[in-house]
């Protein structure tokens, strides 16, 4: 986490507009993050496993782009530290870029701040410029904006990154302002606190999968390591309940059969491929564009591409048919789709 090469009042790339539907009404702002996921203010969301649309106000061709809500507590407070949501982009526009976070644990002898939200009668976006106060006891910091010319951080802001000029870094999201709008201040949950809810936030990995159980559980993402001249080699599977464990456990609420040892990925040379190497259980993956199913030949191997999906069976006693878990291999160094 560093700072960039950006200042108030220049077009940052991991700005973000949320809409509840394409060309539907805004709903408030969000910042770029790592592993092309956005994170908001759960108000501003929808449900978990809702789609949404986002742009990017900033850049050309980056408009009604599909996003998936990965994170959003059920009953969040409005404006509280728990206020997050992430929503994970279908791919990720040319020409963005994630938001430098970093922790501000002091202010410095600078304190001017900015973010950029989308208020009543400004639905392309106005700066609001400030000075950060400090935090407050619910663990949120405090922003005001002194000036009585310009805007002040108000209702269409949530969900937008808060700028620090002096660190020259985004330290937070903006989650809700005074109800006095005369008082001309704002709240922002810090990236301490995002952290907590998302703790990839900075943390990318361009070789990864995104792992969904059949519960209903919200995914995480395994980074995939290795995978140059070095072979690579992550078994998948449960708990055995020993001393020896699959390196990729897809553990969730019982009932479910998943075999101990299912299936392996292999990184060879910078490419990927699943195998099947032994008896049981079979794996079979979709292609990325396409809706049906493709085995994994027993004793044979599969090469994966960006976007395809490994669904593995996951018998669910009492049930009709097995349930799936899908983990979703996703390389950006050589495949990540641009607009």
């Amino acid at each position: 986490m560093r700072g960039a090469d950006v200042s108030l009042g220049v077009r940052p790339p991991w700005q973000v507009r949320v809409r509840a539907r394409p060309s539907g009404r805004v709903r408030g702002g969000g910042a770029l993050c790592a592993n092309g996921t956005v994170v908001t203010c759960a108000h501003v969301a929808d449900p978990v496993g809702s789609v949404m649309t986002l742009d990017f106000p900033f850049l050309q061709r980056a408009e009604g782009l599909r996003a998936l809500v990965v994170h959003r507590p059920e009953e969040p407070e409005v404006g509280g530290p728990d206020d997050v949501a992430v929503l994970r982009l279908d791919h990720v526009p040319q020409g963005a870029a994630a938001a430098p976070f970093t922790e501000a644990d002091g202010f410095g002898p600078r304190r001017e701040c900015g973010a950029y939200g989308f208020p009543a009668g400004h639905p392309d976006g106005v700066w609001a410029l400030g000075r950060l106060v400090g935090p407050t006891g619910a663990g949120l910091t405090q922003f005001e904006s002194a000036d009585l010319l310009g805007h002040a951080a108000a209702r269409g802001f949530s969900g937008s990154p808060l700028w620090h000029e002096g660190l020259r870094a985004v330290i937070g999201i903006v989650a809700a302002v005074d109800a006095d709008a005369g008082l001309r201040t704002g709240y922002a949950i810090p990236v301490a606190g995002l952290l907590e809810h998302w703790p990839e936030l900075v943390e990318p990995h361009p070789v990864r999968l995104w792992v969904r159980d059949p519960y209903g559980a919200p995914p995480r993402i395994v980074p995939l390591l290795g995978g140059g001249r070095d072979r690579a080699a992550y078994w998948v599977g449960r708990n055995g309940g020993g001393a020896d464990h699959a390196d990729i456990l897809l553990e969730s609420r019982p009932p479910h059969v998943v075999s101990r040892w299912h299936c392996r990925l292999v990184g060879e040379f910078g490419q990927w491929f699943v195998e099947s190497p032994v008896d049981g259980p079979r794996t079979f993956v979709r292609r990325v564009g396409h809706t049906g199913e493709e085995r994994v030949p027993e004793q044979g191997k599969l090469r994966l591409r960006s976007g395809d999906r490994l669904l593995i069976p996951a018998v669910i006693r009492g049930q009709e048919g097995p349930e799936h878990w899908e983990l979703e291999f996703v390389d950006d160094r050589r495949t990540l789709r641009n607009s």
